[in-house]
């Protein structure tokens, strides 16, 4: 029994310590929706039996079934035995959507084969996810344009092969509740959707400067840019009217792997007005 009195002061300790492990914005006590985190206990005795749950009220009644509750899940087993040569017992729990609406007691069970128990909680109170990545044009009215006429756009009204040349268009991926590192990867499209010649040429951010994809082309943006420019060139056609779109996907701030909050402002378009057709410049 004195064992088991012992686990339950140092429990208070690692619960407290948790709190500070993770820095501030999304930590164990008041994650943010769509944030996971890993409840760790430590100095347990191998040969423990634990059980983690979730319970609605301080006392610990009213158990929460993580597969019939949608608004957190449990990411691996909540119960075992602390394993030979181990001194610790942790529980991922993904907290989702609608979290933010209750509170919630995370407890641990610690018992001794056949013999006695004692429980130690944590009061979780979840917090919105305010992370969020908008698409925007620039500035955000400037929704249409004509297509680019310049020699350094590839427009060369005296070549023998006419050429239309390509338009570029600048996006903005600007980030809103968050201070960590973020990343995401753009898609850049057009329409009509037979132009195959759309790309991403550059992203820029005022402190990191040019900014390189990884191999699942991905971009890495640093806590200190709360907005990147996109680049987005596109093959000029005549008579034809064409939307560039720019959208984000798999946008996600560091450290707290937290997950877009509003999918709505993730696209945005930008038109290119029709260019007038030329046939062949001929004398008469």
């Amino acid at each position: 029994m004195k064992s088991l009195i012992k686990k339950q002061i140092l429990l208070t300790g690692v619960f407290c310590a948790l709190v500070f492990v993770v820095k501030a914005q999304s930590t164990p006590i008041h994650p943010y929706e769509g944030a996971t985190h890993n409840y760790v206990v430590n100095g347990l005795t191998s040969g423990t039996n634990f059980l983690f749950y979730v319970s609605a009220h301080e006392n610990g009644s009213e158990v929460l079934d993580d597969g019939a509750v949608f608004e957190f899940d449990f990411l691996d087993s909540h119960e075992g035995v602390v394993p030979e040569g181990e001194s610790t017992a942790s529980l991922p729990v993904l907290w989702n959507n609608g979290a933010s609406q209750y509170i919630y007691y995370l407890w641990i069970e610690l018992s001794n084969p056949g013999g006695c128990a004692t429980r130690r909680g944590l009061k979780i109170l979840p917090q919105p996810n305010r992370f969020d990545l908008l698409s925007e044009n620039i500035p955000v009215d400037n929704t249409e344009s004509c297509p680019a006429i310049s020699k350094a756009d590839g427009f060369n009204p005296m070549a023998d092969e006419y050429s239309a040349g390509t338009s570029t268009v600048k996006f903005k991926v600007r980030r809103e509740g968050g201070n960590r590192a973020w990343s995401f990867e753009p898609i850049a499209l057009v329409e009509p959707d037979w132009n195959v010649d759309v790309a991403v040429v550059s992203i820029v951010a005022v402190n990191a400067g040019v900014i390189d994809a990884d191999e699942s082309n991905i971009y890495t943006v640093l806590a200190t840019d709360d907005e990147v420019i996109v680049t987005v060139a596109v093959r000029n056609f005549e008579g034809t009217e064409q939307i560039v779109s720019m959208k984000v996907k798999n946008q996600q701030e560091e450290n707290t792997m937290l997950s877009d909050s509003n999918h709505e402002n993730d696209n945005v378009q930008h038109h290119i007005t029709v260019m007038p057709v030329i046939m062949e410049l001929e004398e008469i």
